[in-house]
């Protein structure tokens, strides 16, 4: 299974974290923010106060740094919705425990993928430039642009309001992660709860390649 095949939102992904570590809202708009928008930035001001800490330059205490970070994006990340989303209507026929067992390796798959690589972002950050809400008001994307090695590239998240704003997809340049994710897990389902199983199996696997790439093993 291909995991973000296109070279540039191969790469994009892997810093979709990182778009947010760096979020500047023009200083007109800020009495227009929305909670949505508050509540990203909260976050990214926490991450990026955490990357530029002393304690942690020059890779000291890395493992302390990613741990803070990753609580950190926990709390605004929905690793829950974001995982059901990918599998679409047959999240339905998991069961109970296999939909928790998914959520996790697709949670762990995202946190080995990317902030394993969130130190290492060097573009000169992203600019809101705008935001789209749902009638009801429980949902909104908030569209950006991201300085990407010398390109600007549109980089949307998609936010819902549960008891608190959480981010649910990212839209690189109009390609949806959860519907990039979404296709490539649809080839190993076609029967049921044995599909499940192998499904969670591969992302499982996929993710210990990952950190095995890394240099990181658990």
């Amino acid at each position: 299974m291909c995991f973000l095949n296109h070279p540039l939102r191969a790469a994009l992904g892997l810093f979709v974290l990182c778009a947010m570590l760096f979020a500047v809202a023009p200083a007109a708009h800020a009495a227009a923010e929305t909670d949505a928008q508050s509540t990203l930035k909260h976050a990214l001001d926490e991450v990026f106060a955490t990357l530029n800490d002393p304690r942690y330059s020059e890779g000291a205490n890395r493992e302390e740094m990613l741990s803070k970070i990753e609580n950190t994006v926990a709390v605004i990340f929905d690793y829950d919705e974001f995982a059901a989303r990918t599998v679409g209507k047959k999240w339905r026929s998991f069961t109970p425990d296999q939909q928790t067992r998914f959520s996790k390796a697709f949670a762990d798959l995202l946190r080995a993928t990317y902030l394993e690589r969130i130190k290492g972002y060097t573009g000169n950050g992203t600019t809101y430039t705008g935001q789209r809400s749902s009638t009801k008001g429980d949902k909104v994307e908030v569209q950006t642009l991201l300085d990407f090695e010398g390109k600007t590239v549109p980089v949307d998240y998609r936010m819902l309001q549960k008891d608190h704003w959480v981010i649910y997809d990212v839209i690189i340049e109009g390609v949806s992660l959860v519907k990039n994710y979404r296709t490539q897990f649809q080839e190993l389902m076609t029967d049921g709860n044995k599909d499940a199983e192998a499904l969670i199996e591969r992302v499982q696997s996929r993710a210990e390649e990952v950190r095995k790439q890394n240099g990181k093993t658990e």
